[in-house]
């Protein structure tokens, strides 16, 4: 049975899939996403969102809700108003042998980052089931259409399309898609069914996670932490505190030595659940028992003619660093737009290549990342510092190079050393506090509206390209001044911090990453403009 057509489809309904839908459908693209299970998840899993993944959440309109079904996550010491009040956390792992002995306890791993001076976001602890339903309202609003109990089965494609063949709830159709995003996991069918390879540097630990609910009195005088690795003689394991009176336990278990996650039966749970605490008498709610595997896994290719793949269908990553969620929802980010304007016949299918050219490297140095990190629970050998950068760095201070960037350095370095935006193309664009429309707001909120060309008041000549480049392409251009009176309004120092002089400019993609950059003059700015966004979007 057919059921309709649609440009996208996209398969898997968790935080990937959704944020691909809903960037998709506040491009005016609509989408139809099919969910094998019949619900959200239940389980708050995927809970650290950093920096950059709120600033996305931002320019959707979500950072405001998602802030108030979280805690801001701060340093070690910080904003403890706002930590007794429930509303941070600080990012500081323990080593503990349980909570009651956190007075023996020792401080594994803490960051403490001053987001202020480069991004208007700062991180937040959140469980998946607390933002997915935000993602699947927004983008239902925005125009997506959801279908759970949809199950694809099978995938064709041809030079028009894919025919995907869905089982809806007992029930065989058939969806005809010009493109198909596959964020349907680390198991991934769809990539499966396309026979992409992968490399991969195996399993590092079999875990079960225990979700429980239990209350806990902890002293004011107990250190504050949002991670415990238990190192208790009864139990191993990684302890959250996802918010309070709920808390997430994940304990090894060893295949090799005969055991499984059938062993974890609800009274053993309830057992575990006590050994965290250090109360043998403490009263449990188990919710659930989720085994998982924490693995490395990065795909040979992210895309396969009109399919592509998203999230942990082409990189998986150990939990260390919390990278997994972030890095997906930064793939559906850096894919949306780029389907939207081949879509809307503003660009050629060649800029869809650049969606592997840019997010493939950068999903290999984040698991390659995170396994080290896993593997040497942050205690850095030397001939691993070398490789190691800050999770800061691996989340937002990466620089692409591809077809869909103009003017990178041809020494880019994916993973600087130092967090630094400095309007280099490939980077996203630098923040800044600006007055705009009389409001004060980050220069992250106005970049990120469309296409968007950025120069000094007093020089119509920039504006006027922008205009006639967008006249003969048919791409929307917003053209503004940044400095002293200017659309951008401020003392002139964000436009210097892009490395942008008197009659340069900067053009800035959906995305919010720089994709080309005049320090200065040009001779003809019309034909630069146009010369720049024809190598983007036609490849010339």
């Amino acid at each position: 049975m057919s059921d309709g057509s649609t440009d996208v489809l996209i398969v898997g309904g968790g935080p990937v899939g959704l944020s691909t839908a809903l960037f998709l459908a506040r491009k005016g693209i609509r989408p139809i996403l099919v969910e094998r299970r019949p619900r959200l998840s239940t389980i708050p899993r995927a809970t650290g969102l950093h920096a950059r993944t709120v600033e996305i959440f931002r320019t959707v309109g979500l950072e405001p809700a998602v802030q108030q079904a979280g805690m801001k996550i701060v340093g070690p010491g910080a904003e403890l108003d706002l930590v007794r009040a429930g509303r941070a956390t600080p990012l500081v792992m323990l080593g503990a042998q349980s909570l009651a002995d956190l007075h023996k306890s020792f401080v594994m791993e803490a960051h403490d980052v001053d987001y202020d001076p480069f991004t208007p976001s700062w991180p937040i602890w959140c469980g998946q089931d607390h933002y997915e339903p935000l993602l699947h309202d927004a983008a239902v609003e925005a125009g997506a259409e959801i279908r759970f109990q949809n199950e694809l089965i099978g995938l064709t494609q041809d030079q028009d399309g894919v025919t995907a063949t869905v089982n809806d709830n007992g029930t065989t159709r058939t969806i005809r898609a010009r493109y198909v995003v596959a964020a349907d996991g680390v198991k991934s069918p769809v990539r499966n069914m396309l026979e992409i390879g992968d490399r991969s540097n195996g399993v590092a630990g079999n875990f079960v996670s225990i979700i429980f609910r239990a209350k806990v009195d902890l002293p004011e005088s107990a250190p504050r932490f949002t991670l415990i690795y238990l190192m208790n003689q009864l139990a191993q394991g990684l302890l959250l505190f996802i918010e309070p009176g709920r808390w997430m336990f994940g304990v090894n278990y060893y295949p090799e030595r005969g055991q499984s996650p059938a062993d974890f039966t609800p009274e053993r749970c309830v057992e575990l659940a006590r050994i965290a605490a250090g109360d043998p008498e403490l009263e449990v709610e188990v919710e659930s028992a989720q085994p998982w595997d924490a693995r490395h896994m990065v795909a040979d290719a992210y895309q396969s003619g009109r399919v592509f793949l998203a999230g942990d269908a082409c990189h998986a990553h150990p939990p260390a660093g919390g990278f997994g969620v972030n890095a997906g929802i930064q793939d559906a980010h850096n894919l949306a737009w780029k389907l939207a304007d081949v879509l809307a016949g503003r660009a050629d299918e060649s800029l869809l290549d650049s969606y592997e050219a840019e997010r493939r490297p950068v999903g290999a140095a984040t698991a390659d990342q995170a396994w080290m990190l896993f593997r040497t629970r942050g205690q850095l050998a030397d001939e691993d510092k070398a490789a190691y950068r800050d999770f800061v760095i691996v989340t937002m201070g990466y620089r692409y190079t591809s077809n869909a960037i103009v003017g990178a350095p041809a020494d880019t370095e994916l993973l600087p050393r130092e967090l630094t935006f400095t309007g280099q193309p490939g980077s996203r664009a630098p923040h800044g506090w600006v007055d705009h429309d009389g409001a004060r707001v980050s220069t992250i909120d106005v970049l990120t509206e469309g296409w968007t060309l950025a120069t000094a008041p007093g020089d119509d000549t920039w504006l006027a390209a922008a205009e006639a480049v967008s006249a003969e392409t048919g791409l929307p251009i917003k053209a503004l001044t940044a400095g002293p009176d200017g659309d951008l309004a401020d003392d002139g120092s964000w436009l210097a911090s892009c490395g942008v002089g008197p009659g340069g400019a900067l053009l800035v993609r959906p995305d919010g990453i720089v994709a080309w950059r005049s320090a200065g003059p040009v001779d003809d700015q019309a034909k630069t403009l146009a010369a720049a966004l024809a190598t983007i979007l036609r490849g010339a």
